[in-house]
């Protein structure tokens, strides 16, 4: 089945500095070696869709330097459409710098760049290619006027709308509400709900949260742990598959779009999600933005626990 999907998201130049140490109170960090690759998670997105046999779209921002041409040719080599992908006159791309560490990384510095200068307008030209996707895919790397209006005009117009609400703290109740699935990791998800997360029973209770404000599905990514699936009622755990981490940069993007291209294409939300944490573990165990293949992550599911567990069935209080 032929599956159409739209991404509206940022592109950004990743730095990955690996064994990142200090060398004394004074001195600069000192970095083993280092890895530019281009990324950002509407880049990334669309990478992975376009690479699990996706037909996609891809809206967004670049400057006009070498970072942003990098960028705009990183998803054309992928199949991406890049029509709508376009570069703003005198300004830099965005860039993100990564410290790596068995496998792990953290976001050091975030420069947003030319996502900053993503247009309502922008969009507005790209909307009827957009309302012919089977998903639409975004993120909050977006400016938050241009997140409102599209969730907005994707509730409006009826169209599937998936959220990845990072950085949690650009996303609004609205834009939760107008997405047909959610997949926060278990910090955004504590922090759109005003929780901690270290607690054992922060996962089930930023779900239940989640759940209770009227969100129709969310996927609470929980690393090797699998994802928590809440929807309606009941809350499952989702198995994943055991890998040795490599590099965990992207692995919520290819999770996001494989669950969209699998869904889009039939499955059931579960059978959907099973396969994105498959998709999400191959690119883990991975160096570098690891894009599987959509016949590796069928042949990796096979050797996924072969059921998920329930946690809870409950009676769900009324949406405030």
């Amino acid at each position: 089945m032929s599956v159409r999907i739209g991404v509206v998201g940022g592109l950004n130049m990743d730095i990955h500095l690996f064994d990142v140490h200090e060398r004394g109170s004074q001195a600069a960090f000192q970095a083993r070696h280092y890895l530019a690759q281009p990324g950002g998670k509407g880049a990334n997105q669309a990478r992975a869709a376009a690479v699990l046999g996706a037909e996609v779209l891809l809206v967004g921002r670049v400057g006009d330097d070498e970072f942003g041409n990098d960028c705009r040719e990183s998803v054309i080599a992928d199949g991406v459409d890049a029509e709508h992908v376009l570069a703003t006159k005198g300004a830099r791309t965005g860039f993100v710098a990564i410290r790596l560490t068995d496998g792990h990384h953290q976001s050091l510095v975030y420069v947003p760049g030319a996502n900053e200068y993503l247009t309502w307008s922008d969009l507005q030209t790209a909307l009827p290619a957009l309302a012919s996707c089977d998903v639409i895919l975004v993120q909050a790397e977006v400016p938050t006027d241009v997140l409102a209006r599209l969730t907005t005009w994707a509730a409006e117009h009826d169209v599937r709308l998936f959220l990845d609400p990072a950085p949690p703290e650009n996303v609004t109740r609205a834009a939760l509400l107008a997405a047909e699935a959610v997949t926060p990791d278990l910090q955004e998800g504590t922090l759109l709900v005003g929780r901690t997360s270290t607690s054992l029973l922060s996962p089930v209770l930023a779900v239940r949260d989640l759940l209770d404000a009227g969100v129709r599905n969310v996927f609470l990514k929980l690393g090797h742990a699998g994802v928590l699936f809440g929807h309606g009622d009941e809350l499952m755990r989702i198995p994943t598959l055991s890998v040795e981490p490599n590099d965990e940069t992207g692995a919520g993007d290819v999770f996001i779009a494989a669950l969209a291209t699998h869904r889009a294409a039939g499955a059931g939300w579960r059978d959907a999600a099973r396969f994105a944490n498959a998709a999400s573990a191959l690119s883990v165990s991975r160096p570098g933005l690891a894009l599987p293949r959509a016949d590796e992550v069928t042949k990796a599911m096979a050797d996924l626990a072969p059921e998920d567990e329930l946690i809870e069935v409950r009676h769900r209080s009324s949406a405030p």
